[in-house]
């Protein structure tokens, strides 16, 4: 694999996988508002809450995905069909059994829903229903999917960005329609259980095709050494993801707890608008792993600290933007689209957007730990992350209510992951102390800081109202933070190499 196509095929991901995201950004904003005029908050709420429950329960997936994707990078690179086949093979009755273990599991939470709900919300469906519903569609994902996985290692992954986004497409197509003339919350989620199923089966039939050696009957296994390592890393990513399931997923249920069902709902407007966004720069980002991870095979120590700066300050520079934006005009938005009594105080908003900003910026140096495949020497940092989660977010959601629980997650994060996942990368591969990675993160952060208070400043003097005044500050906001992020980081060697490793994809085709 040469950096040439490295990079192009990189690129193709990213640009792939943004233009589809931004269709479904536009479809999936036209589907929530439909939701809000059609089903009350109450309706988001049990969403939000059933969600995050399934998403504690996916713990089940014991990391498997990820150990299979590290373990498929060298085989790819050397064409050993063979062993391609085998890990396919084992793969396919870990995700049998995942799915299965999921549903179980799901099943025996149901007694315990009175318990997490505290307030009966005001909804005429089944509340039980509903979340065997959400049960049936997690199960269901696992469910020929891991054949996708292989389209992805060989940094194919536009080709399963394509078919993710259609299927999304559309399901939100058919939700918004069906709900438009039925008002059915039940129709809405069964269809989502349907276009689940449908993306998974047809992204089968798409890998079966480009791939045909791995339909073929053979009696290729793994050795026991190979067995060994995958389930070594397996032990290590199910505690990983144990404690990444814990930290990501239970915000709203401790909202619902401490608060009310009513209260996740409205932070799920603000939530749902910012990872629509972010959802367009993280997919970009996952575009690269599998090239990363073609990086951290055959590229040298050089190679592997030069992309890793780039990647960091690329990061710094969109979630950085994104993060501004929304702390400046996620009211504004708001009160236009759905109304006053669905605002939530600036506090609040800055505590979302501070646990997105940290949780976006550390994909520099995760994506890097995790194609090299140090799974190890990491499996405990999710864990003590979300335990510190869990404690300051009822602490200070007590004391502070929603400010307080979204500022314990971005905190949680900030003093584990952010700051473990680089040294792991630099113990790995340079042996030393990534000090040079913090001082760069440090630095741009504080600019990125800088920046927000001259973007709130000048929204502060724009006095139209309505979606005019809207519109002006958003262009205002759009021009002049990146003028400003190009003064702070245009000079960095680090910005200039990213230039130019990029700019010739869209000029002549030069190696980058």
């Amino acid at each position: 694999m040469t950096k040439h196509s490295r990079t192009g095929n990189a690129m193709i991901n990213v640009l792939t996988g943004s233009a589809m995201q931004i269709v479904n950004v536009i479809l999936g904003f036209i589907s929530r508002s439909l939701f809000i005029y059609f089903l009350n908050s109450d309706y988001l709420g049990v969403n939000s809450l059933y969600t995050n429950i399934l998403t504690v329960l996916s713990f089940a997936e014991l990391g498997i995905g990820s150990s299979i994707v590290f373990s498929l990078y060298k085989p790819i690179a050397e064409k050993d069909n063979s062993k391609i086949q085998a890990l396919m093979k084992f793969y396919k009755k870990a995700y049998f059994l995942i799915g299965f273990s999921v549903l179980v599991m799901g099943l025996c939470v149901i007694p315990f829903l009175p318990y997490i709900i505290k307030e009966v919300p005001d909804i005429k469906e089944n509340l039980t229903l509903i979340y065997v519903l959400f049960l049936i569609n997690t199960s269901a994902s696992y469910f020929y999917s891991y054949k996708k996985t292989l389209i992805t290692a060989n940094q194919k992954d536009y080709i399963v960005q394509l078919y993710s986004r259609i299927f999304q497409f559309a399901q939100i197509v058919l939700q918004s329609v069906f709900l438009f003339f039925t008002h059915q919350y039940i129709t809405y989620l069964v269809i989502y259980i349907l276009c689940t199923l449908g993306q998974n089966i047809a992204l089968s039939i798409k890998a079966d095709k480009m791939y045909p050696f791995i339909t073929e009957r053979n009696d290729n296994k793994l050795s026991e050494k190979e067995t060994k390592q995958i389930f070594a890393n397996v032990k290590a990513l199910f505690v990983y993801k144990i404690g990444s399931v814990i930290l990501n997923g239970t915000d709203n249920i401790i909202i619902s707890s401490i608060i009310n069902v009513t209260a996740v709902g409205i932070a799920s407007n603000y939530t749902m608008l910012m990872n629509n966004v972010t959802n367009i720069i993280g997919g970009s980002i996952n575009s690269i792993t599998a090239s990363v991870g073609n990086l951290s095979v055959s590229g040298n120590k050089e190679q592997i600290r030069n992309v890793m700066h780039q990647l960091l300050i690329l990061c710094v520079w969109l979630y950085g933007f994104v993060s501004i934006g929304f702390f400046v005009l996620a009211n504004d938005f708001i009160d236009l689209w759905i109304g006053k009594k669905y605002l939530l105080d600036q506090s609040v908003v800055f505590a979302i957007i501070f646990s997105l900003y940290i949780n976006g910026v550390q994909y520099s140096a995760y994506i890097f730990r995790t194609t090299q495949g140090l799974f190890m020497q990491s499996r405990w940092v999710p864990m003590i992350s979300a335990i510190i989660n869990i404690v300051l977010s009822i602490w200070w959601g007590k004391k502070g209510g929603l400010a307080g629980i979204f500022i314990a997650t971005g905190i949680s994060r900030l003093v584990t992951t952010t700051v473990v996942d680089p040294w792991l990368v630099y113990k790995n591969n340079f042996n030393e102390k990534p000090f040079e990675y913090y001082f760069k993160y440090i630095v741009e952060t504080c600019g990125v800081v800088f920046n927000g208070v001259i973007q709130y400043w000048l929204v502060e003097h724009i006095l139209i109202d309505d979606w005019l005044g809207f519109t002006i500050k958003f262009i205002v906001i759009c021009v002049t933070t990146n003028l400003i992020f190009l003064v702070e980081y245009g000079w960095t060697k680090d910005f200039k190499a990213l230039v130019n490793r990029v700019l010739p994809r869209f000029t002549k085709g030069e190696k980058s």
